[in-house]
């Protein structure tokens, strides 16, 4: 690498900004609602609905090329989260950043994202009866949170989980490395619609340094 180059990235190239981006993914594509079945949607999601945490691309591969599907936890990025912390054994806390906000098109309104939607996500998907003992029965990483006991919002931007396992490592990898399950559904757009699997009713969130994707 060029000494002369601030970041390992700058030798290849002046980056191009603008223009349109194409997802292609190698099955069929049934839903949009993380709810039903992730294998269907393992390219899509993703794309306008962001994550509490995404690997950090600025890692230089020399040190870690992301080819594995597990990834050492200290190469995870916070993205809706600003950072995380082990208060005591089995409690994670996420601190969520602030002036983030869902789309600026009905039911959402632009409101800003909150730790009420990092509840209303993960009870859906893994306790809609508040014990997390009825999962959904079509998401294929319901299976990758069997330790999980509760989800509670401490505050408006604060996210406090509680696992059966004091395994930090173990609780970094059921939140962070199944990319799909932190992938947050609109709170209003599944109370008017009761789910989000028709595209024209998702609704994306963006952080203050990445634009999004937004479906219309």
């Amino acid at each position: 690498m060029d000494k002369k180059a601030e970041k390992w990235w700058d030798n290849l190239g002046v980056p191009q900004y603008g223009g349109e981006l194409v997802i292609r993914a190698n099955r069929n594509i049934q839903n949009f609602d993380p709810y039903f079945d992730e294998s269907n949607l393992c390219s899509i999601q993703g794309v306008w609905m962001e994550r509490l945490a995404c690997d950090d691309w600025t890692l230089e591969p020399v040190k870690w090329n992301y080819r594995l599907g597990w990834h050492p936890p200290q190469y995870k990025k916070g993205h809706l989260a600003e950072s995380w912390e082990f208060t005591e054994p089995g409690t994670h806390i996420v601190h969520l950043r602030k002036g983030v906000h869902w789309q600026d098109i009905p039911p959402a309104n632009g409101r800003e994202f909150t730790a009420d939607d990092v509840v209303f996500h993960f009870k859906r998907l893994y306790g809609p009866d508040g014990d997390f003992s009825k999962p959904s029965p079509f998401h294929i990483g319901v299976n990758a949170f069997p330790d999980l006991i509760s989800v509670t919002a401490a505050d408006r931007y604060t996210v406090v989980f509680k696992f059966k396992t004091a395994n930090e490592e173990a609780i970094i990898w059921t939140l962070y490395n199944f990319s799909l399950a932190q992938c947050m559904e609109n709170p209003e757009a599944v109370r008017k619609w009761g789910d989000v699997g028709d595209w024209h009713h998702a609704v994306g969130n963006r952080t203050v340094y990445f634009a999004g994707f937004y479906f219309r």
